[in-house]
C-alpha cells in the first residue's frame, strides 16, 4: 500500500518525519515566502515556515486528524 502525505508513518526512533504541505494565498496565488512543512508529534503537529528565518508552531490535534489544509472557518454566533 503506498502512502500518502496524511497517512500517519513510522519512523525510526529518535527521528522526525516532515512533509511538505501546498500552500497558496486565498486569491489563488501561490505562497512564494518560503515553504511549510509538517510533523506529527504526540498530541498534534509541529509545523514549520521558511523564509528568510524559521518559525515555528505547535497545532494541537490529539487524535492527528488535520489533513494539512486550512482549518474551516466556523460561523460566528449569535
Amino acid at each position: 500500500m503506498e502512502k500518502s502525505a496524511n497517512t500517519p508513518q513510522k519512523s525510526e526512533q529518535g527521528h522526525r518525519v516532515w512533509r511538505q504541505l501546498d500552500s497558496v494565498w486565498a486569491e489563488g496565488g501561490f505562497f512564494m515566502l518560503g515553504d511549510v512543512y509538517r510533523a506529527r508529534v504526540p498530541g498534534g503537529w509541529f509545523v514549520l515556515g521558511t523564509n528568510n528565518v524559521r518559525s515555528f508552531i505547535f497545532y494541537p490535534d490529539p487524535g492527528h486528524h488535520w489533513s494539512g489544509g486550512s482549518p474551516t472557518a466556523k460561523p460566528a454566533a449569535g
